[in-house]
Formats: C-alpha cells, structure tokens, sequence
C-alpha cells in the first residue's frame, strides 16, 4: 500500500496527533484557505486557537506548557496544515521552529520560563530576523549592529523578508557584536514593542499569501543585556544550527503541497472524461501519478526518518539539504503537474491547485536556496570521499 513504511514509522502517538490536526485543519483551516490567499489575510484567530489544541507548542518541553521536542511531530503538523494552508503552516514554522526552539536550545532559565510558555499557548506571536538586503546566502555578512552601552545593546540596521515580522510579538534577531565574519555575531531576544523598532513594508508576494511577511528596521532600538541569547559574538554558529531543523520541517510543507496535489490529480483525472472515457485511463496522465507518487514515496520515508532520529548533537546538514533540495522541486512539480491535468480549471482560482504551486515556489528559495542545497551537499560529498 502507499506510504507502507510512514505507517512504521510512526508511533501511535503520531497516529493520534495525525487525526487531530487533519480534524482542526478541516474544520477551522480549509473553509478560510482561498480567504487567506485572496486577502492576503492572516487569520490571527485561528492561529489562536491552534495555540489551545498544542500546535503551537511543538518543539518546545511540556515543562514549559508544549507538546515535547519530537521533530516528527512537527513533521506531520506541519505537512497536514499546508495540504490546505502552506502559509499558515509557514507562520507556524517561523514562530515554533525559527523563534521558540532556539530559546529552548540556547535559552538561560530565566528566559525560558518567561517566553516559552507565551509561545507554546500562542500568547505571543514569534519570528526570526536574520536575512537582510545584502546577507541571504551570505549569512555571515550581516551588517546590522548592537553596540553595548552600560546595561544595553542599542541596535540599528534592517532585516528582509521577515517571516511573521508584521505580527511578531518577539523576535529572535541577529546582530554583530563584534568584528567582521562569523565570529562577531549574536542573537538577541526581542520585543517589537521596543521603542526603535518599525515595520517599514508589508511585503506583497507571489505567494504564501497570508503569511505576513516584511521588511523591518532597528534605529537604536534598546535591548537589556539579559536578552543576549547564547554566548556573545556565536551567535553565527546558532543560526546554522537552527538552518539544520528549519529545513527539515520546510520540507514537510513541501510534501504537504505535493500530497494535496497528487490528490487533485487522481480526483480530477477520474471525473473527467474526453474521448469518452475518464482521462484516468490515458498513459501520459498515469506517468504523472505515478512519478509524483514515487517521488513521494522516497521523500516522505526519508523525511519522516530524518526526523524521528533527528539528533541536535550531530551535523544534520546531509539530510537537511538533501530534503529540502528535493522536497521543494517536488512541491513545485506536482503544483504544475496538477495545473496541466485540470487544464484550464487548473489555470483559473477556482481550484487551489494554482496556489498550492505560487505556495510551493517558495521553498525553492526561502530557507537556503536551492543552488545553496545543491553546493553544500557536493561540498559533504567531496569531504567524504576524500
């Protein structure tokens, strides 16, 4: 049967959690899908809510009010949300896996029992502030200063292309502290409601409509010391790390659209029918189920193991680029490849399969590019085969 060993995988309280979000999704995500993308909307309600029933509590310890560490759990939150709602799955990225788990990672006492429960209930929204104009890929040239004076940073400069950076309650922003390269950045925990923090835009993007996403700016924005998160001046090697998870579970959105659109693809195909009989039944309409399907296959199975042994210990960077190399020129194949078998109802707004593609050209760039996976895995190979 299909996806035989993602059934062995799981354990039955990935079974369970499974039921449950499918059941939030159905009942709260899906009748507002087309609304999000439309109104470039962001259902902060419903977001809200998510924050009852635990999603918004994945990666972070049940002490602090979570659902526990397991990134197969995030695995499948995510990859059922974006089978309606890629960009809510993507906030919800932003704010469990890009803000809360690196407090939990790099996190004092004192700064865990304050924030991580606020961000396990969806009390507060988070996100992380690293990308500027001229430091994407080049993450290590991060210009935005905090300059320490007395008790505080001040700092000033700007970030791009901000995940949730319009509704953000707390950001985990990255500054240079010191000198130039890796060894002179940190990372600080930031309320938005600092005075010196602006949102400049509002981004409007061809996709993950209703994922707000912004350009923001720090004009001597004072933060206390106690907001250093992690050791000063490493705050570089901090967000590599993170890059390791990130693109693990953007992966999930990834085969979360892929799964959708196979789904669309079967359903349509069988329905219709030209030359009296259902377009099922042709070969060429059958090569595209079956390849996308085997595609998926392989990827979810690597994926959903990737992320049951998942080990923040050890270097990831293998798995975590090839998943999000492949996984994301799978989400923006199946999302053509069902626009090509709906035809011209496929082209049109009338069916979600022409925003689950503009959703899925994302994860080809966001998170590290796809050219950045593609030199970072020939980089592991040529280091192994030395």
């Amino acid at each position: 049967m299909l996806f035989e060993l993602i059934d062995k995988i799981e354990e039955e309280e990935h079974k369970l959690l499974r039921e449950n979000v499918k059941k939030f999704v159905n009942s709260k995500i899906a009748p507002i899908s087309s609304k999000i993308d439309k109104e470039d909307y962001f259902p902060i309600d419903v977001f809200k809510e998510m924050g009852k029933i635990g999603l918004t509590g994945m990666l972070i310890p049940e002490k602090y009010g979570g659902i526990g560490e397991d990134v197969l759990n995030a695995v499948i939150i995510l990859e059922e949300i974006s089978k309606e709602s890629p960009s809510l799955a993507l906030s919800l990225l932003a704010h469990s896996v890009l803000c809360a788990y690196p407090i939990v990672k790099y996190g004092n006492e004192e700064q865990k029992d304050y924030y991580l429960p606020k961000l396990a209930s969806a009390e507060i929204i988070g996100g992380l502030a690293y990308t500027e104009p001229n430091a994407g890929s080049d993450a290590e040239n991060i210009i935005t200063k905090a300059i320490l004076k007395d008790d505080y940073f001040y700092i000033s400069g700007s970030k791009n292309f901000i995940t949730n950076g319009s509704v953000a309650d707390v950001l985990i922003v990255y500054a240079r502290t010191g000198g130039q390269g890796r060894e002179g950045i940190s990372a600080f925990i930031f309320d938005t409601k600092t005075e010196g923090f602006y949102i400049s835009k509002k981004l409007d993007k061809l996709g993950m409509r209703g994922s707000p996403t912004a350009l923001l700016y720090f004009d001597n924005a004072k933060v206390h010391k106690s907001k250093l998160l992690g050791d000063l001046n490493k705050g570089y090697y901090m967000v590599v790390k993170g890059f390791e998870i990130e693109r693990i579970t953007i992966s999930a959105i990834s085969t979360g659209i892929a799964l959708k659109c196979l789904e669309w693809i079967v359903k349509y195909s069988k329905e219709r029918v030209a030359f009296s009989k259902p377009i099922s039944e042709f070969q060429l309409i059958q090569e595209k189920v079956a390849r996308i399907s085997a595609k998926l296959e392989v990827l979810r199975t690597y994926l959903y193991l990737s992320a049951k042994f998942y080990d923040p210990k050890k270097d990831n960077r293998v798995q975590a680029s090839t998943l999000k190399y492949l996984c994301g020129k799978l989400g923006v194949e199946a999302g053509l490849e069902a626009i090509q078998v709906l035809g011209g109802y496929g082209y049109t707004k009338d069916y979600p399969v022409e925003r689950l593609m503009r959703d899925a050209k994302l994860n080809d760039i966001g998170a590290g590019t796809t050219e950045m996976m593609i030199l970072q895995l020939a980089k592991m190979v040529y280091k192994h085969f030395k």
